[in-house]
């Protein structure tokens, strides 16, 4: 075979693969030295002596042949052979015929008289043979074993192999993206043909309304899979997917149990509406919280990211779409599986604050450098003013106490699922229920969630199809947590409980650092419940030709009830406070989609048409009270409440309407066509702009499978490049804008002529006059994308480059008061993103025993406000620039600290003395004269930087080691401004609490000290300090051991599967005072630190 492209790229790559693939393996070291061992002769036939095949075989091949006792009797025999095709086999041949045995190791054939060769030789020959595909062509880098000998080699830029193995035994050969294939060892040389798996490029992932081939898409998505989501224990879905998808961010600002994250697909486009992507379940769209979605019964999850993926779903597509799919079941006998976690969790870390020493010579820093002055005794801790009399009681006797101590817990938590799986040719089905229990590192946090999932399909005959899914969720939340800020700003000398054993209120007789722990005695509670139905019909009336009917119906329930009992600050006040809401919103969809799939030739088509129709309905009641006889009621008795007493309801009702058509065209699988259209009709806009069309188109080249490239350039697997531009709309706004609304409200009466009663009044407020006028937000959005897969698909990934324009905003609008209203909703702003998403995915080294695979992606995203209302003009209030990000801090920038000697005046032109800073004083933060004028005032304020991080980076590594498994994921966040509290020593410490430990702040005798102003700093300018974030997190790490199946059945099982790991293990940060990196603030509920033990039994 000629020397081609692909043997040039690949040379080095495959020995070096080779050589880590099989280190362990014994492999016969000459054997690779026999190039023209098994070249093919010329033809000789009829009867030739012993001794002259011999020598026609050492001339046409590289064999040299040894005699072991009595072989050489044998030469002169005369036997009737051909001596023409493959040596190999005219060798055998030869010695079957002569009565001879032989063995091959390297260029040497050793003979033997028959029946004479030594037992520890006997089936050491060397097998010959060639890997090749499904097309005939060589696989380069196959590995080839014999089973159960422990013996291996990897296949040349041939697909030639050798190795020491006898006739009869078992050799396993194995390559990436094809089976496994085991063959027997037979006469002469072996040809193996693999078959390429459904991996990689023949994947088939789920879009919307159907499902296609990876290698088949013109659209930019990410497909998360089952292996995937199990490198996490965790209870919560999406925080099994942190990291795992370019351009899909999770972030967690609040992490208390079972709350839900913030999720964002390529950035931010509506300032106004919500930019949370539309979420489909199983087909349906899913209003309930992601949270409760038992991750144990998710097959797999696409996120659609650019125009012509997330078309179809129109008005509600622009901030992108994540496509749930949940496990179904299988042609297969009942198998139950029991899947368990037990966890050990704690805060992942703490605040680091002043010890009592510590705390003391910060408190007298504080008071000699204040307002107050103070010096000599006032100093003193015992007799002087600088800590507070309640304070100074516990200082007196050396109580002190950590706060966090008291705040943060350790806990156990646990979640169960159990599930049952089976199926016959014409049905199959799964059920699973499960439970979890998440206590919350803070004290009085909870989270429980019983899980109720059922499935079912029914083929009823070749044409008609019908399947059901159901779920359950109920989900019990609650508990008063205590005031984290309080707590880590307590002093270590504050009072912990009063004499009556109550929480004393105010531990440092400061009412702004009440007590952290003053209320968390309230009762509250939070229910709620979500189920789920979702019913299909599907008929084939005609090859490629699909008719399905999909109902989907989801109920939303929620209560709160909240009770502040007289042993709470709160409820003491006023003799008991409660209060009550529910709210329940029911909705469903009907959706009928028609596809019609067919090939013609080189040519393929799909068609897909939509009619959908989706109605919601939420009913909501709230109730408060206060002064109640005693507290045994809690809040399950609020016509006990006397005073204050408010009740209110609500309702809300929005309709839907749509058609979609969609064409997916592909030629010869190397050119792609996608157009799509969507019209959506929704009733929360106006009777002028009711319904609204969003088209897309897609170009898709597979490069890879041009002749150019697939006859030169084998190693390319594919090569793929993809354009779209299309439009999506957002409906982001609420209900009735379109519409004028008169409001009433407690207090606001109104009399109806002398003498008669008061009643309640209803007035038009500033902002309610409706715009009949309002329609959809609409973002266009155009893609450059690259998919490609090299070496068998060893290595994978995508590129793709985007930027949308989010036009119409729906924002609101200044007019004249003199109209009687201040302001009115309008379609008056544009927004711009761009940017950049890159996934890798290695297969580093596979051989038998050992693979190790990585991935890693990459997101870069730019975003910004291009026009807001039409006048040029910045909304300072919202902090909304024209020109700058979305989300930004707008502040004074802190330049550094005023020193002795610094130049805090100057005299002008005019002779004037100018102050540069109003009241600085050496200390003091100094700002920046950001317009030069000489002195700070609020024309200085400038904008300190994005909110979100400039770049986010993270990689997984998966490790397999024969029964062994282990994974690591690591995520990383770059470049995004945070609010710094550290500096912020006026504003952190209100000149009385608590502060930071080792923290480097200005004093006279230190005014190198630069980490912080003085103690004494009182902001003439009110400003915060701000600094720019880099993180990298150890998200998780998984170790784990599946025990063989023939193990296991000893003791009764089909499967038993055994692992630990530990979340949010550590953070490497240049800033480390947080409890949370997805949260600005401080002291927000902490990310916790979880210990696992994971279960799998499968019966």
């Amino acid at each position: 075979m000629k020397l081609n492209f692909q043997r040039v790229m690949c040379t080095g790559m495959v020995w070096l693969l080779g050589a880590l693939a099989v280190p362990p393996l014994a492999v016969a070291a000459d054997a690779a030295a026999i190039p023209n061992a098994s070249a093919t002769s010329a033809s000789k036939p009829g009867t030739q002596s012993v001794s002259s095949v011999l020598k026609y075989i050492e001339k046409h091949s590289d064999y040299v042949f040894v005699y072991a006792e009595g072989a050489n009797r044998q030469l002169g025999k005369r036997i009737d052979i051909s001596l023409s095709g493959n040596v190999d086999n005219i060798l055998a041949d030869m010695c079957a015929k002569a009565n001879l045995d032989y063995r091959v190791l390297g260029r040497q054939v050793t003979l033997f008289p028959k029946g004479k060769m030594p037992k520890n030789l006997e089936g050491a020959a060397v097998v010959k043979g060639t890997v090749i595909d499904d097309n005939g062509e060589p696989l380069i880098g196959a590995t080839v074993v014999v089973k159960g000998a422990g013996k291996g080699t990897v296949t040349d830029l041939d697909g030639n192999f050798e190795l020491p193995a006898g006739k009869g035994q078992k050799l396993q050969v194995s390559y990436v993206g094809y089976a496994t294939k085991d063959v027997t060892v037979g006469e002469g040389p072996m040809h193996i043909q693999m078959k390429e798996i459904a991996t990689n490029l023949h994947e088939v992932v789920v879009v919307g309304y159907g499902t296609m081939k990876k290698k088949d898409l013109t659209g930019g998505l990410s497909v998360v899979g089952e292996e995937t989501l199990k490198m996490s224990g965790s209870s919560n879905l999406m925080d099994r997917l942190v990291g795992q998808v370019s351009g899909f961010s999770i972030t967690s600002g609040d992490a208390k149990p079972g709350s839900s994250q913030e999720l964002l697909i390529r950035g931010t486009n509506s300032l106004s509406g919500s930019n949370s992507p539309l979420v489909i379940l199983d087909g349906i769209p899913y209003e309930g919280s992601v949270s409760d979605i038992d991750p144990n019964i998710v097959e797999s999850i696409s996120i659609l990211k650019d125009a012509s993926s997330v078309a179809i779903y129109g008005s509600r597509g622009s901030n992108g779409v994540i496509l749930i799919q949940t496990k179904k079941g299988s042609k297969s006998k009942a198998k139950v599986v029991y899947k368990g976690t037990f966890s050990v969790a704690s805060e992942m870390q703490r605040i680091e604050t002043m010890g009592p020493n510590e705390y003391i010579r910060f408190k007298q820093d504080l008071g000699r450098l204040g307002t107050k002055k103070f010096t000599g005794m006032d100093l003193d801790p015992v007799y002087g003013q600088i800590i507070s009399a309640s304070e100074r009681i516990n200082y007196a006797q050396g109580i002190t106490r950590d706060w966090q101590d008291d705040v943060f817990r350790t806990t156990f938590q646990h979640d169960h699922q159990l599930s049952i799986t089976g199926g016959t040719d014409a049905t199959s089905y799964m059920a699973a229920v499960s439970y979890v229990d998440q206590p919350g590192v803070v004290i009085e946090s909870k989270y429980q969630r019983v899980s109720v999932y059922t499935s079912i399909q029914q083929i009823l005959n070749k044409w008609l199809t019908v399947g059901i899914t159901g779920q359950f969720v109920n989900r019990e939340t609650g508990g008063m947590i205590p005031n984290l800020e309080h707590a880590i700003k307590q002093s270590p000398y504050g009072i912990f409980l009063a004499d009556n054993g109550d929480y004393y209120d105010e531990p440092m007789d400061f009412f702004n650092l009440a007590s952290p722990m003053r209320d968390i005695n309230a009762d509250n509670k939070n229910t709620s419940r979500n189920v789920l139905y979702n019913g299909f019909i599907e008929i084939v009336p005609l090859k490629g030709l699909t008719i399905k009917s999909q109902f989907g119906y989801n109920y939303r329930d929620n209560f709160t009830g909240t009770y502040y009992g007289r042993d709470t600050a709160t409820g003491r006040k006023v003799d008991g406070l409660a209060s009550i809401s529910t709210s329940r919103t029911t909705d469903w969809t009907w959706e009928n989609i028609v596809k019609y799939d067919n090939t013609f030739g080189k040519h393929h088509i799909d068609l897909t048409g939509l009619f959908s129709m989706q109605e919601k309905v939420n009913r909501g009641t709230w109730q408060s009270a206060e002064c109640f006889v005693n507290d045994d009621m809690s809040f399950e008795a609020m016509g006990n409440g006397e005073k204050n007493i408010s009740v209110g309801s609500g309702f809300w009702k929005e309709n839907m309407l749509s058609v979609m058509g969609r064409i997916n065209y592909r030629f010869d699988s190397r050119y792609l066509l996608t157009l799509t259209g969507r019209s959506d009709g929704a009733s929360v806009f106006g009777r002028n702009n009711k319904y609204a069309f969003f088209p897309s188109a897609a170009l898709a080249w597979n490069i890879g499978n041009e002749s150019f490239i697939r006859d030169n350039a084998q190693w390319i697997n594919m090569l793929k490049l993809r354009l779209s531009y299309g439009a999506n709309g957002n409906n982001a706004i609420s209900r009735y804008m379109t519409l004028d609304r008169l409001y009433t409200a407690n207090g606001i009466k109104y009399v109806w002529g002398d003498g008669s009663q008061a009643v309640n009044a209803t007035y038009l407020a500033n902002d309610g006059v409706g715009n009949p006028n309002l329609k959809w937000e609409t973002t266009y959005t155009a893609n450059i994308g690259i998919d490609y897969s090299f070496l068998n698909g060893r290595i994978n990934g995508s590129i793709d480059l985007y930027r949308s324009r989010t036009k119409d905003l729906l924002m609101m609008r200044t007019v004249p008061i003199m109209n009687g209203y201040k302001t009115i909703w309008d379609n008056i702003g544009e927004t711009e993103n761009k940017g950049i998403e890159a996934t890798l995915n290695t297969i580093n080294i596979q051989n038998r025993d050992f693979k190790w695979s990585t991935s890693v992606s990459f997101f870069l995203n730019r975003d910004k406000i291009v026009e807001l209302r039409g006048d040029g003009k910045d909304d300072i209030g919202n902090r909304w620039f024209i020109g700058k990000p979305l989300s930004v801090f707008y502040d004074y920038k802190v330049t550094g600290i005023w020193q002795e000697g610094d130049e805090f005046t100057y005299t002008d032109d005019k002779g004037n003395t100018v102050t540069r800073q109003k009241g600085a004083q050496p200390g003091d933060a100094r700002l920046q004269d950001v317009n030069g004028d000489g002195q700070i005032t609020d024309d200085d304020k400038t904008i300190i930087g994005n909110t979100r991080p400039s770049f986010t980076l993270s990689m997984s590594n998966q490790f397999n080691y024969k029964q062994f498994y282990a994974s690591i994921v690591l995520y990383g966040s770059f470049g995004r401004w945070m609010s710094d509290n550290i500096p912020d020593i006026a504003q952190y410490t209100f000149g009385v609490s608590n502060y930071i430990h080792g923290v480097k702040y200005w004093t006279p005798e230190h005014p190198e000290n630069t980490e912080a102003p003085s103690p004494g700093y009182v902001k003439t300018f009110e400003h915060g300090y701000y600094k720019k974030q880099n993180y990298v997190q150890i998200k998780n790490i998984t170790l784990g051991y599946q025990f063989r199946k023939e193990t296991v059945k000893k003791i009764g099982l089909a499967g038993l599967d055994v692992n630990v790991s530990v979340d949010n293990l550590h953070v490497f940060s240049n800033m480390r005072q947080l409890l949370n990196y997805d949260n600005t603030w401080f002291a927000a509920y902490p990310m916790q630190r979880a210990w696992r033990l994971g279960l799998t039994v499968t019966f």
